[in-house]
């Protein structure tokens, strides 16, 4: 998979991630990194906008899902249905959000229900994180419908 032209992808049908400056770092299947500098998303204070950090872990979500069913051949839409996002500490220098997908046995459910239902919900963990540890967890709550 080419994560240059997914990106590309991802940032013309979602425009604020290139002004996040949001990039894919790694995807290896189950887990997904995405880089965002500090500069494009501070805010008066010097640290990272909340607003930036929770679109970050909104993201950050999306894209593992989106990543995942595109390389089981899934094509899908998918949306946000739920989010919330805790501010932990102060983000003060570039930073990664990272998200992992559930357990097999739960995936594997979430795909079964997705195929024999057209619609499907998965609720993923991204956190944010700094050379100081995590600065953010967001909780998010996806839907994915298959295309007909």
């Amino acid at each position: 998979m080419d994560l240059k032209q997914e990106l590309v992808y991802i940032q013309t049908n979602i425009p604020i991630t290139a002004s996040l400056g949001a990039t894919i770092s790694s995807f290896d299947g189950q887990t997904i990194n995405i880089s965002v500098p500090l500069e494009a998303n501070k805010n008066l204070h010097g640290t990272a906008f909340g607003g930036s950090q929770a679109a970050i872990g909104i993201l950050t979500g999306w894209a593992l899902i989106y990543l995942k069913l595109k390389q089981l051949g899934i094509d899908n839409n998918l949306v946000i249905q739920k989010s919330s996002y805790d501010f932990t500490k102060p983000v003060t220098a570039d930073f990664i959000a990272t998200c992992q997908l559930p357990v097999p046995s739960e995936f594997e459910l979430f795909v079964k229900t997705l195929k024999e239902k057209g619609k499907a919900r998965l609720s993923l963990t991204a956190e944010i994180e700094t050379e100081k540890g995590v600065c953010g967890i967001h909780q998010g709550l996806y839907v994915v419908f298959l295309k007909l």
